[in-house]
C-alpha cells in the first residue's frame, strides 16, 4: 500500500472471484494525475458540490461531472473513486479496474459509472467486456449500481447537458448570507418556486437579476436549491428544495 491509501475488503466469493477495493483517504481520487501522452483531451474540473478538483480524461467525463454537479439528486461524486482488484480462479494476478465515477444519490444509492464515447468502444474488446462483467458482479454483491454510460446516448444530449453547462458556469458564484436566508425563507412558504420568481427573490435580497441568476445556479450546485435538468429550463421551471441525504456507505 502506498501514498497513505486506506485499504478495505468487501465480501468473499463473487462469481468465483475474490475482490478487494482500494480507496484513497478522505474522499479523494485513487489516481490524481492523467496521462497526457495521448490524443484524448484532458483537464481538471473543480466541484463545489464535492469540494474537490477532479481530473477528466475525455470530454465525456467532463460533461458527466457537470451533469452530476447540477443534478440535485446527487449528493456528491468522485472521479477515479477506487481500484477494484479481482482475483479469478485461473490466474495468480488480479484484474485491475478503475471506474470513472462514483455518485452518491440522496436516497443512499451508490452508482459506479464507466464512461464510453460510443458503443463500439465496448463491443470491440472481449477482454474489456470480461473485466466489466466481473466488476459488475462485485458491485452487485455490494448492493451498488453499476452503469456504462455512452456519451452519445446519455451524456452529450440536450437539454440535460446544455442545462448542466449553464448552471456549472456559475457554480462558484458568491452566495451571501442574505441570499441564503431569502431562498430558505421562500421554501418555508412554498415547496416549489418558478425559476424566474426564485431569481427575483434572490435579487430582492440585494443585487441585480443577472447576479441573482448566478447565485441561484450556485445554490443548485450546493444543493440548497434544485431543478430538473432533464427538461428545458424556462422562467416557469420549478425550483425546489432538495431532499436530505440518507446515510452514506
Amino acid at each position: 500500500m502506498s501514498n497513505g491509501e486506506n485499504l478495505y475488503t468487501h465480501a468473499a466469493m463473487v462469481a468465483s472471484s475474490r475482490a478487494m477495493i482500494v480507496v484513497a483517504p478522505n474522499w479523494h481520487p485513487i489516481r490524481t494525475s492523467v496521462e497526457y501522452a495521448h490524443s484524448t483531451a484532458v483537464g481538471r474540473f473543480v466541484s463545489r458540490k464535492s469540494r474537490r478538483a477532479f481530473n477528466w480524461d475525455g470530454f465525456a467525463e467532463r460533461h458527466l461531472m457537470r451533469i452530476s454537479e447540477a443534478d440535485c439528486r446527487f449528493v456528491r461524486y468522485l472521479a477515479q473513486p477506487h481500484r477494484l482488484e479481482i482475483m479469478v480462479d485461473d490466474s495468480d494476478r488480479p484484474l485491475l479496474y478503475f471506474p470513472d465515477l462514483r455518485r452518491d444519490l440522496e436516497d443512499g444509492t451508490i452508482e459506479i459509472i464507466e464512461v464510453k464515447k460510443t458503443k463500439e468502444e465496448i463491443e470491440s474488446d472481449p477482454d474489456y467486456a470480461f473485466k466489466i462483467a466481473k466488476a459488475e458482479s462485485v458491485y452487485s454483491a455490494l448492493g451498488w449500481k453499476f452503469r456504462i454510460m455512452v456519451a452519445e446516448e446519455e451524456i452529450d444530449v440536450n437539454p440535460v447537458y446544455s442545462n448542466a453547462k449553464m448552471i456549472c458556469e456559475d457554480n462558484f458564484s458568491l452566495i451571501g448570507r442574505r441570499e441564503h436566508l431569502a431562498i430558505a425563507e421562500a421554501f418555508q412558504v412554498n415547496d416549489a418556486l418558478p425559476y424566474g420568481r426564485a431569481i427575483e427573490i434572490i435579487a430582492a435580497a440585494g443585487g441585480t437579476l443577472v447576479g441573482a441568476k448566478a447565485v441561484l445556479h450556485a445554490l443548485i450546485c450546493t444543493r440548497e436549491a434544485g431543478i430538473n435538468i432533464k427538461k428545458k429550463i424556462t422562467r416557469d421551471s420549478a425550483v425546489t428544495k432538495p431532499g436530505k441525504a440518507r446515510g452514506r456507505h
